[in-house]
């Protein structure tokens, strides 16, 4: 009997559509995650209540398994360093490198591995005390951004207008970082991007560009991504060998990835982060419902050591809108969905609360609500329905400790 369990490390809102997939695609998943209410953990056909940081605790309770065909890390970079550990220790295949995973969790590891490989970079400074990055950064332009080292989904980021704040920023920052450790980085101003990709035997298979909308500082927390992304022609053309140097400088021949990038005023691509896995933020759905490639069964094939079918079909205008509130309190329902699934350009629909969840204002992407995916004949008609559907959304909430109803505002 072939073995067709895939253990999935972490159970967050950028997993579900993997658990989903999964199951269409004949795969047994079993959610490791230590919250039993993570909303992979009710679409997996087993749970494990273990942390995903907890190689050795997993190995011990699954060791004698012979059903398990791969581990994956879909949702967030967490979980990375363990899918490596466990890979190898199970002898499956497609083992991640350890030099791939530390600069998946690492920004200042990933930013030492674009000036190796002569990829555009930028000022930075890494520290543990406001003291020695007050000292470091000296010569730095302000504003600059603060962040956890090893932290994604904007979770601990911090903006800083000037020298004299750094020392407060750097604190609050560093109580997001597990390693604790920040980095302190020149703001980029321009296009924020995000780079999709799959690596199989050491080449670029295939990628894909979004753009993203994100708040505005100091949180910078991702809103929206359209696809396909307008990029310079010499920039796109310069992608496909900037992203096979960063892989083959890490070693990393066959798997997902994803970027964080800017393209600069200056007309420079600088890669800021990168992840050894699918984005999240339901960009999976997007390249799917755009290019017809599908990031999440790919990923599963390579997974359990199969080669991905990979058909790129002309390119469809896509969105994915993340559904979220500018407040606290405690959902009391939601108006507008059925309108909402009703609308043609409506391609897909998720949310992640029902009545009684409490909803908290959209300061990480762990706060989303639920998000929704678009198409349409052009970006204009995909923005104008982004809009349809914010107004026609509405997640009502009673404000915590009140009997009184409050309306949730959508975010921009």
């Amino acid at each position: 009997m072939r073995r067709r369990t895939l253990v999935v490390l972490g159970g967050a809102d950028g997993s579900v559509g993997v658990y989903r997939r999964a199951r269409e695609l004949g795969y047994r998943t079993l959610c490791v995650d230590v919250r039993a209410n993570a909303p992979g953990v009710a679409m997996a056909d087993e749970y494990l209540q273990l942390s995903v940081r907890a190689p050795e605790r997993i190995d011990a309770a699954l060791r004698s398994r012979t059903d398990i065909a791969g581990v994956i890390c879909p949702a967030s970079d967490v979980g990375l360093p363990t899918q490596a550990w466990l890979a190898q220790a199970w002898k499956l295949p497609s083992p991640l490198p350890t030099a791939a995973v530390e600069a998946s969790v690492d920004k200042p590891v990933f930013r030492a591995v674009c000036e190796r490989v002569g990829v555009p970079t930028y000022r930075s400074v890494a520290g543990v005390s406001g003291a020695e990055l007050v000292k470091a950064a000296r010569h730095m332009r302000f504003p600059t951004l603060v962040k956890p080292v090893d932290s994604s989904g904007s979770r601990g980021v911090v903006s800083c207008a000037d020298p004299g704040k750094l020392r407060a920023a750097v604190a609050e920052s560093l109580t997001f970082s597990q390693r604790g450790r920040v980095v302190v980085e020149e703001h980029l101003d321009g296009r924020h991007l995000t780079i999709e990709a799959l690596i199989v035997d050491g080449e670029i298979a295939f990628h894909a560009v979004t753009e993203r909308t994100i708040t505005p500082p100091p949180l910078f927390v991702t809103t929206a991504h359209v696809t396909p992304a307008e990029l310079p022609e010499h920039t796109a053309e310069a992608l496909p060998g900037m992203l096979t140097a960063v892989c083959a400088e890490l070693g990393y021949r066959t798997g997902p990835l994803t970027f964080d990038a800017v393209l600069g005023r200056d007309g420079e691509l600088y890669l800021i982060e990168m992840g050894a896995r699918m984005g999240g933020n339901g960009i999976a759905e997007v390249v799917e419902h755009c290019y017809g490639i599908d990031l999440m069964a790919a990923t599963m094939s390579l997974a359990v050591g199969d080669r991905p079918a990979l058909a790129a079909k002309p390119p469809m205008p896509t969105l994915v809108h993340i559904l979220a509130s500018d407040r606290t309190g405690v959902l009391a329902g939601i108006d507008g969905i059925d309108e909402v699934r009703a609308m043609p350009e409506v391609a897909e629909l998720h949310l992640f609360v029902e009545e009684g969840s409490p909803v908290r204002p959209y300061e990480q992407a762990g706060y989303k609500l639920g998000y929704v995916v678009l198409t349409a004949e052009s970006a204009g008609r995909l923005w104008t329905v982004e809009n349809a559907v914010r107004t026609t959304l509405r997640f009502r909430l009673e404000p915590q400790g009140t009997g009184e109803r409050d309306l949730a505002v959508p975010l921009p």
